[in-house]
């Protein structure tokens, strides 16, 4: 069997806590090698790709030692080196006590530049660096440079200022890796950027460089079972094709590992499955000797194909008329439920309507999901499809047609203004809908041009946020506040607020406002067909001169309107249940809402919040989910300010254990009861099961102003010079938005206004 990765600290898991990092004493500089290929004879017998060579480690601690025993002095330095402490350093070195060129030890020759490096020192590696060090001195048991030993953990800052002061990224160590390599081996995504574009990008290293035995960055990302970063390779150009000197490919190695997102990157790049080793194994045979079966055939219907690697056949050429037909089905769906309970015994219907919905989701999975567009790496499924939008759509089109075949007909010389109202909510709601469908909620245009990425980074590096929190891997741009990056969309989106399934489409900046004009016409026009409904039954009982049919057969209904309905006009009375049912849900949303306009918060901005309170694990055990490397001490160019303001905004660091969530606790999610729950727990406040007051958490949002500013910030845009009546119902002007009474451009928002400093030229 293939042994897993030994545990190296990578820059992906380090804690906030100091880490003082010895390669000397443990993996940090070991060989990462595979069995010869004499002592390969099956998969079970591989030896694990690994991070190190133990053997060459215990040696550097037992010389480590000696040198501890034979020279005080250094040892002093060494350390100082590695936690950090500046002064000592700059003590020793200009009181003439040691040579920032003569600073190693006699046996491994490792300088201070190496320990400062690997612990993640900069502002020791940049006094040393001044003082003459060599940056491409070669140290340790694989006379590795200083820049080989930063890159391995994954620090993006070192890395840049080592390759700023002359460091050569084309150099390798005794196992034959170079920054590349090391980069990769890491796991830091920020880091193989970062290499990437100003090294890759650049021609200094090919992106296919191999190792002695044959294995490019592609190779160890997919054994590594690291998805970010072989998706980054793969956008660079990365050859799926090549294989190490035993024959196996990326795929096969992605394999062995079993993480399917790697493996459907690969899949979906191109790999073949079919391909053999050396010695004769496909992927198949590969995930059947390392257990990984599961995650290739979830990679390979993914990607198109059945179980045995054949394409799976399209029973539509457009991906389109597919999600056409998805979306159609509900409508069809419910009137055909409708039907069943209005004439049939309900329990019969409830049978048949059982087994219809079994075949119906049968059908879509096998005949219409396989002929979706596939790309990425999130499943294709019902919730992840134009389903529930047509739900909607199906509900909305079923009461338009019993209003205006049944409802209005015999109500309207008794209901007209009623009637009318019914007609303007009912064409406002289907205008509405279709433009939420296909409108652009604010996404964000990708960079594309390399130079214009560099210079993205460098800012970045500079104000100490280069990390996914300010960085979005998928477009290469910088993060404004307020957004967040939309699979569905594919792109960042400014002042996101949630993904509706409903209209099959991201809520942000540009559409918010008309999401919200959607929601409340859709409550209005509810109860408005309610009224109507109530006075068609009142008809329907009038008609009818023999109301004795009615006599017990109404149960809580009595003799009501609604009972009127129930016996003679089933369908009518069905319909108007089930929209009723779908104005619960609306209310909470419209409730939910409001709360958050008047507390200055987007919906995800609120669900960190919520999500933080539920965490629960070891306190004080924190993670680093933002691959941030910036060094202690490190002073940033900005105003002070900026960084308050951001760090509230995005989850705070912090363990990220969940309480897993039920079947139920889906649909509450789904509907978003979850959320009126939290908010009347807030309004009140109620503590949570983990002793947390919510109104704490949200009283320190820094984008609240105030509730009257909030209000005027979502629903004026900032053009002053418009009338009131445009400015309401308008969206927002291009990418520029009120934000306490300030006109901002949420594509470009790296800072939030003060809430200190009161705002002379209100723009209301």
């Amino acid at each position: 069997m293939v042994n897993e990765l030994e545990n190296v600290p990578r820059a992906s898991t380090l804690t906030n806590e100091e880490q003082t990092v010895d390669p000397s004493n443990n993996d940090s500089q070991e060989d990462i090698s595979l069995g010869d290929s004499n002592e390969i004879t099956s998969l079970a017998s591989l030896k694990a790709i690994r991070s190190g060579n133990e053997e060459e480690s215990g040696n550097e601690q037992v010389n480590h030692n000696d040198e501890a025993e034979e020279d005080p002095l250094l040892t002093r330095y060494h350390t100082a080196c590695q936690r950090g402490d500046l002064a000592t350093v700059k003590e020793m070195i200009h009181g003439k006590l040691l040579e920032v060129n003569n600073d190693g030890d006699s046996t491994e020759h490792i300088t201070g530049l190496h320990w400062a490096s690997i612990n993640n020192r900069l502002s020791v590696v940049d006094f040393l660096v001044s003082q003459g060090a060599d940056v491409n001195a070669r140290a340790g048991a694989l006379h590795a440079t200083p820049l080989h030993w930063a890159a391995r953990y994954g620090y993006v800052y070192i890395v840049d200022f080592l390759l700023k002061h002359g460091a050569d990224p084309t150099m390798t160590d005794d196992q034959g890796f170079n920054l590349l390599h090391l980069s990769v081996n890491s796991s830091n995504i920020m880091l193989v950027l970062y290499v990437l574009f100003n090294v890759v990008s650049k021609g200094l290293l090919d992106i296919d460089c191999r190792d002695p035995k044959g294995r490019t960055s592609l190779l160890w990302a997919a054994y590594q079972g690291d998805s970010l970063t072989v998706a980054e390779l793969l956008k660079f150009g990365a050859s799926i094709k090549i294989a190490d000197t035993e024959g196996f490919t990326p795929l096969h190695w992605g394999t062995v590992k079993g993480q399917p997102h790697v493996l459907k990157y690969l899949i979906q790049d191109g790999a073949d499955f079919f391909q053999k080793t050396d010695t004769g194994k496909d992927c198949f045979a590969i995930a059947q000797e390392m257990n990984t079966v599961y995650s290739l055939r979830e990679a390979l219907t993914h990607s198109g194909f059945d179980y045995h690697g054949y394409p799976i056949k399209k029973w539509f050429k457009k991906s389109q008329h597919a999600k056409l037909v998805t979306f159609i089905t509900p409508f069809l769906f419910l009137g055909i439920a409708f039907a069943l309970f209005s004439h049939i015994n309900p329990l019969f219907a409830i049978i048949v309507l059982f087994l219809l919905a079994i075949a119906t989701n049968k059908g879509l999975n096998k005949f219409v999901l396989p002929s979706y567009g596939r790309m990425g790496v999130h499943n294709v499924t019902l919730l992840r499809s134009p389903l529930l939008s047509g739900v909607f759509f199906g509900t909305l089109l079923w009461v338009t047609i019993v209003w205006f075949f049944k409802v209005m007909p015999r109500t309207f010389s008794d209901e007209q203004y009623t009637n009318i109202l019914m007609l303007v909510i009912l064409v406002s709601v289907f205008y509405l809908f279709g433009q939420l469908v296909i409108m652009d909620p604010g996404c964000l245009p990708e960079e594309t041009d390399h130079e214009n990425v560099r210079q993205t980074i460098s800012n970045l590096l500079e104000i100490g946020k280069f990390d996914t929190k300010n960085f979005c891997i998928e477009t290469w741009i910088r993060k404004p506040l307020r957004s967040k990056f939309s699979p569905s969309n594919n792109a960042v989106v400014a002042r996101f607020d949630h993904y509706c399934p409903w209209i099959f489409n991201d809520v942000g900046l540009k559409n918010h406002k008309a999401f919200i004009f959607f929601i409340t016409l859709m409550e209005s026009g509810i109860f408005t067909f309610l009224a109507l409904c109530l006075e068609y039954f009142d008809e329907l009982e009038d008609a009818h001169e023999d109301t004795s049919q009615k006599n017990g057969k109404c149960f809580i209904l009595g003799a009501s309107d609604l009972c009127s309905g129930l016996i003679y006009d089933r369908f009518v009375f069905l319909i108007l249940l089930w929209a009723l049912l779908q104005s619960i849900w609306v209310a909470s949303l419209i409730f939910v809402q409001a709360f958050q306009i008047c507390k200055g918060m987007t919906n995800t901005e609120f669900n960190v919040l919520m999500k933080e309170s539920k965490s629960i694990g070891p306190d004080g055990l924190s993670f680093n989910e933002n691959f941030n490397t910036t060094p202690e001490g490190f002073a940033p160019s900005i105003d002070p300010g900026e960084e308050s303001n951001d760090t509230v905004l995005a989850p705070v660091p912090g363990s990220t254990i969940r309480k897993p969530r039920t079947c139920f606790g889906v649909c509450y999610a789904v509907t978003g009861m979850d959320q009126w729950l939290a908010v009347i727990k807030e309004t009140i406040g109620i503590k949570d099961s983990t002793g947390h007051n919510v109104y704490s958490i949200t009283s320190r949002i820094p984008t609240n102003y105030g509730w009257k500013r909030n209000v005027k910030d979502f629903w004026l845009t900032s053009d002053i010079n418009a009338p009131l009546w445009r400015r309401i119902l308008y969206p927002p002007s291009g990418s520029k938005a009120l934000l306490n009474g300030i006109e901002v451009d949420y594509f470009k928002l790296y800072k939030l206004p003060n809430k200190d400093v009161e705002q002379g030229n209100d723009m209301v």
